[in-house]
């Protein structure tokens, strides 16, 4: 049996932080994404593959509880722990549910989600090890209990999302696993019990540009950042946030309402937020690049925020100019910010391929 699964990045529209405090954000699935082939095998034979990560496979044999022996040093290497925390997790899962296999062999290839720069490859900051444990968890678990696509999106959306935060250490909102799963623009909101999750349509009208910011950003950095913050500076940190949470209230609103421009208007009112968080913890949310970007959306009379923590990676323009937005666009790629290229992607997990 052989099983090819794939799963979109993600670019948050609005949110970042006060999705944390229990603020509504949106986010949107994108198209570049990852993609996990999982090969039967002999149980000697059994091994992971993730290119990106700059490691030779990783070995490891399946005991006959399905519980994995590492054979290999590399399986303690940081960079590999989001793809062993998915593969021990689902292999509980599938002993629970009496899954029986030998072997397994796991390649992983995120390089859609990555940046080529003179350096070497970057991360672009969509959403890399959503993408890749959705589509990692999606494959495994067509091998354990096969069942329509829509039947595995609606399950694992059901587990998935407490294990993925607590790989994160708990600061994380998981908001990316939700673009991952369903694809398109998704309304998410953390609750008590896990987070709700709701499909929307974007205003008619509304061009977006996703922009390179020429260095990707240490999101769990800014996390653990924000979270010193908030702990610390307790009355700071409300107001602000509960002025973050009323923008992404009257953002939705104006979503709801078909309304392009004051979509438009919170996308800059929160970026302004998102530097006076910036400020108060003492981090570069608003990065030198991106402050040169946002100069230059705002000279075209273009909205404009970071996508994400800050500090590099994305910036999203908007507006409803095709001539104004595409004259920020190319002016922006002269100073060295290219256009990715990105747009919705409608999907989210699926399989590319199915048993052979």
């Amino acid at each position: 049996m052989r099983v090819v699964a794939s799963a979109p990045g993600k670019a948050v529209l609005i949110g970042e932080y006060a999705v944390l405090n229990g603020s509504p954000a949106l986010v949107l699935a994108v198209n570049r994404r990852a993609r996990v082939s999982v090969q039967a095998c002999s149980r000697n034979a059994s091994q992971i593959e993730v290119p990106q990560l700059g490691l030779e496979p990783v070995k490891f044999r399946l005991m006959s509880d399905m519980s994995i022996d590492w054979l290999d040093h590399r399986a303690e290497q940081p960079a590999f722990q989001r793809a062993r925390q998915t593969l021990e997790w689902q292999f509980e899962r599938g002993a629970r549910r009496g899954a029986k296999v030998d072997g397994l062999q796991i390649h992983i290839d995120t390089s859609e989600l990555y940046q080529q720069t003179p350096e070497g490859e970057v991360k672009l900051g969509i959403g890399s090890s959503a993408a890749m444990t959705v589509a990692l968890a999606g494959a495994l678990e067509a091998i354990f209990d096969p069942a329509p696509v829509d039947v595995v999106r609606d399950r694992l959306w059901s587990v998935l999302l407490a294990p993925y935060r607590e790989g994160q250490g708990g600061l994380g909102s998981g908001i990316d696993i939700a673009a991952s799963l369903f694809g398109g623009c998704q309304r998410f909101q953390l609750t008590q019990s896990g987070a709700n999750v709701n499909s929307v349509r974007l205003p008619k009208g509304l061009e977006m540009v996703f922009v390179w910011a020429g260095a990707s950003a240490s999101t769990p950095d800014f996390l653990a950042c924000f979270d010193r913050w908030r702990s610390h500076g307790a009355e700071q940190s409300r107001h602000l946030l509960q002025q973050m949470d009323k923008c992404c209230g009257a953002a939705l609103e104006f979503v709801q309402r078909d309304d392009a421009a004051g979509f438009m208007t919170c996308i800059n009112n929160f970026r302004r937020f998102m530097g006076k968080i910036g400020e108060m913890m003492d981090a570069p949310v608003l990065s030198r690049p991106l402050e040169q970007i946002i100069a230059a959306a705002e000279s075209a009379e273009v909205a404009c925020k970071p996508c994400g923590a800050g500090g590099g990676d994305l910036a999203l323009l908007a507006g409803t100019d095709v001539v104004e937005l595409d004259a920020a666009v190319k002016d922006l790629e002269r100073g060295g910010w290219p256009d990715l290229g990105l747009s919705e992607d409608g999907v989210g997990l699926q399989f590319e391929t199915g048993p052979a």
